[in-house]
This record gives structure tokens, C-alpha cells and sequence, in this order.
């Protein structure tokens, strides 16, 4: 009826009250519903790109109307420069700071439109309406990948979901450090440097939070004790080892069920926030490399742990992707599906847990032996104490704050060095030396038996010479030396 009537006012050149006011009633409910609600967010709108990803204007004009926004002038940014990545510092589970990756390389990852959504949106005008739209995939390459864009973005060098030492061992807490090109998400920590106990035994001389974090554990002699608690500390140091490198931890266990990877687990809440993602071992080298890649791609978890490593056949655990990646300052690691590298820095802790362990030399000779054993069932091993995930995960404050004491007693105390040798020779100096000042003097105390029985070449030249020495009739040849010792 109302259209009718319109027609005829229309036809007649009379206005007609009714339609003009339904008209103006449908233009205000339109322009009502492009208000900014409460509680809604103001994003930047991008001109000049159509939901197919064209570009209607030239496309370094958006280029350039883009690069305040992701790279703020008052030095707040959003987006960063990580490895060959660019990555979004955003909220992925609504509580936990944590960056995404945007771009691979050059290949731009299928998350990055909808979280980008969270700063930016494209508006573009159609014959009808004007409508609102996420970049789309194709012209977020062509931005991502642009020149400007890249040399405009602030780099990261080291990312990390807990407080670091700076290279003059000063404590950096959460934020971005531009001075050292470090990233980190995590809570405000104060060291504590109440004094240690005076204990005999190394875990009476533990302070109170860590002592009960690892009471239960069947650490096989102090020394492996030690050798965990290094572990720990290199967490809060690995910024310091990203090219001099740092010991391989092999978890070793007499039997299943002793702990191993529950310790690894522990680790990864304490440094990382989060339950560390488990890699099962496999010998398939390119299986495997896969497997390491597409744990830390996501960047949530810096402990790798590669759990139950094991040949079916029994030989010695022995992978040129875990020596290569462990010991280089970068870690390069092929994604699946493209032709293109995951690189990052090598600010990782690896870890390999084994029951009866036997590894290659190369494996052995970057390892940090860390020794679990139990005489009995393991089923019949109880935990006396705190569950230690939730304990970790409930007084992971408490406790980072313990480690980093270790750090500033080790600097008052004039920054001893440990005295045993090992191939990553720095990160023995100083994780041995801070051990020492706190009371802690065996770090890699178990490295030469650990070798013995770790290194399978060892064990075999042992059984050889064994074989040998209980032939009585040979064929050994006994040269006596000369009287000058020569």
C-alpha cells in the first residue's frame, strides 16, 4: 500500500509525508547501526583495496598508510621483525601476552587477516552500500613483503615468556628492550637473595620453593641434582648463549616411569608458562625435523622435549638434525608444504629423554647428563610432596624469583667461573661458576662416567679391550717404555 501510494506521489510530483519519514527512519537505523557501540574498539580503516585484494589506488600509497599503524611513531609496536617472521604481539587465549606469526618467510600464514582484524579493516565503497572487510590473503602478501614495510619494523632478537639477564646481568622484565632488541612476556619478578642453607645434602641447600619442587624426584647422585638446576638457570641466561652455545640436556632414566619427562614438563611451566608440547622421536630424519618445526613455529614454548627417544633395533640414538639445530645459532627448519626454511634464533632448550641411554659421540659431547633412578617398581613410587606441575605452575613466580637470586649472588660474589671443561666451553664457565657461588660445586661433576655409559663408540672399545685383556695367548703385544720414559 505504502508503495503504491509512493509511486503515485512520485508520479504526481507531490511529496508524501509517510515516505519521507519511512525513508528518514531507514537512513537513521542505518546510520545507528555504523555508530560505535560501548565498549567498542576504534580501528584503523585501510582505503584502496577490494575484498578480492585488489589494489584501487597505487598499492605503496596503502603501503604507506599502513606503517604507522603497525609501526607506531610514540614506539609502541604491535608487529614485529623475528627471525624471517613477522609476528603480531596480541592475546591468542584471552589472559597470556603471545606473538603469531603473520608471515613465514614470504608466505603469509593463514591466521594473519583475522588478527590483524584486531588493529586494522579494510572499507570499501560498492554501487549500493559500503562495506567493511579483513585484508584479504592477496594484498596482505604484497604488504607484508613490502621494502618499506620490512626495514620500517622494530627487530627482535630474543623473545622469551620469562624475565632474561641482560649482558651485564642486569634483570629485564616484561616489555620491549630496544637497547638489546628483546621481547619479553611474562610477570615482574624481584631476585631473592635471602641466604641460601647450609645444608650437607644438595637439595637441603635449595631454597624453600625450589627444594619442594624437586624433593620427590629420584635424582641418581647430587651431581644430577646440580645439573637440573643449571639447566634451570640457562633458562634465565639463554640470550648469553645464542652463539657461544649451550649443553644438550639428556635425560636419562634406569627405567620407564621414573620421572623424566615430567621433569621436562616442569621446566617448560616454569620458563614458559605452559605445558611443554611432547616430540616423540622417530628416526626418520625429515619426520623428525618436521615434528621440531611445527612445535616451535607457534613460539609459545621454548623447551623442546624430545620424549622416549629409542631405535627399534636398540643402536645409539644419533640425528643430524638434532646435532646440527642444537649447536647452531640459528635453528633452520624446512615447513611443510612450501619450499621455504622456519628460522629463529636458537634461544631453545633442548632435551632428549631416553631410558638406558646411548647416543652418538657428536650427541654425547654437547650433552648435560641428567640422571633419574629407582630400585622397585615405578608404579610403586609415590610423590610425598606437591604435585610438581601444579606446584610449578602455582608458585612459578616464587620460584623464578629463587633462580634469578642464584644469578645476583653469583654477581656479588665477583662472577667465579666454573672450572670443568665441555664443549660449549662459555655456558659451562658461567652456569658452573654461578652454581659454585651458591654452594652448588659439581656442576658436570657425572659428565666423564655419564660418557662411559652414554656413548655407545666408548662402551664398544671398552667391551673390545675387555675381550682382549681375557685372552691370555694373545694377540696383545706388552711394549715396556724405556728407561727415559719415552
Amino acid at each position: 500500500m505504502a508503495t503504491g501510494k509512493k509511486k503515485a506521489a512520485k508520479a504526481a510530483g507531490v511529496p508524501n509525508t509517510a515516505v519521507q519519514l519511512s525513508d528518514q527512519l531507514t537512513a537513521a537505523i542505518r546510520t545507528l547501526g555504523t555508530l560505535p557501540r560501548p565498549g567498542a574498539r576504534k580501528l584503523v580503516i585501510v582505503y584502496g583495496i577490494t575484498p578480492g585484494g585488489n589494489f584501487t589506488v597505487p598499492a605503496e600509497n596503502v603501503i604507506q598508510q599502513m606503517i604507522p599503524v603497525l609501526v607506531p611513531p610514540d614506539g609502541s609496536p604491535r608487529v614485529y621483525a623475528y627471525g624471517q617472521t613477522v609476528v603480531l604481539d596480541t592475546t591468542v587465549d584471552g589472559q597470556d601476552s603471545a606473538l603469531v606469526t603473520l608471515r613465514s618467510g614470504t608466505k603469509v600464514e593463514a591466521v594473519a587477516p583475522a588478527y590483524l582484524a584486531n588493529l586494522l579493516v579494510c572499507e570499501h565503497e560498492t554501487r549500493t552500500d559500503t562495506i567493511q572487510f579483513s585484508v584479504p590473503p592477496k594484498a596482505l602478501a604484497v604488504l607484508l613483503n613490502a621494502e618499506p614495510l620490512s626495514r620500517a619494523l622494530t627487530r627482535i632478537d630474543m623473545y622469551a615468556r620469562r624475565s632474561l639477564f641482560s649482558p651485564d646481568f642486569t634483570l629485564l622484565g616484561p616489555g620491549y628492550h630496544p637497547e638489546y632488541r628483546i621481547l619479553i612476556h611474562g610477570p615482574e619478578i624481584e631476585p631473592d637473595i635471602s641466604p641460601l642453607p647450609g645444608a650437607s645434602s644438595a637439595l637441603d641447600r635449595l631454597p624453600p620453593l625450589l627444594r619442594e619442587l624437586l624433593g620427590d624426584f629420584c635424582f641418581r647422585e647430587p651431581t644430577d641434582l646440580t645439573n637440573y638446576l643449571g639447566l634451570m638457570l640457562t633458562g634465565l641466561l639463554t640470550n648469553h648463549f645464542l652463539t657461544t652455545l649451550k649443553g644438550l640436556a639428556l635425560i636419562d632414566g634406569n627405567q620407564p616411569g621414573v620421572g623424566k619427562t615430567l621433569l621436562m614438563r616442569v621446566l617448560g611451566i616454569l620458563l614458559d608458562g605452559v605445558d611443554p608440547h611432547l616430540i616423540h622421536y622417530t628416526p626418520d630424519e625429515e619426520e623428525l625435523q618436521k615434528r621440531i618445526c611445527a612445535t616451535l613455529r607457534p613460539a609459545r614454548q621454548s623447551v623442546l622435549v624430545i620424549d622416549n627417544a629409542k631405535q627399534p633395533s636398540g643402536t645409539p640414538i644419533s640425528s643430524p638434525v638434532i646435532e646440527a639445530n642444537s649447536m647452531a645459532a640459528e635453528i633452520s627448519l624446512r615447513i611443510l608444504g612450501v619450499s621455504e626454511n622456519f628460522v629463529r634464533p636458537n634461544d631453545v632448550i633442548w632435551s632428549l629423554t631416553m631410558n638406558q641411554t646411548k647416543v652418538s659421540p657428536d650427541l654425547m659431547s654437547r650433552g648435560l647428563p641428567i640422571r633419574l633412578a629407582y630400585d622397585g617398581p615405578p608404579e610403586a613410587r609415590v610423590f610425598n610432596g606437591p604435585e610438581p606441575i601444579g606446584f610449578a605452575r602455582d608458585n612459578r613466580l616464587g620460584l623464578l624469583a629463587e633462580l634469578a637470586g642464584f644469578v645476583v649472588r653469583w654477581t656479588q660474589a665477583g662472577r667465579p667461573e666454573g672450572s670443568r671443561s665441555h664443549r660449549c666451553h662459555r655456558w659451562a664457565k658461567v652456569i658452573g661458576g654461578i652454581l659454585l657461588a651458591n654452594g652448588f660445586p659439581d656442576f658436570l661433576g657425572n659428565y666423564e662416567e655419564a660418557s662411559g655409559a652414554f656413548n655407545s663408540e666408548l662402551e664398544d672399545l671398552t667391551l673390545l679391550v675387555e675381550a682382549a685383556l681375557a685372552q691370555t695367548d694373545g694377540p696383545i703385544l706388552f711394549i715396556e717404555p724405556k728407561e727415559d720414559g719415552q
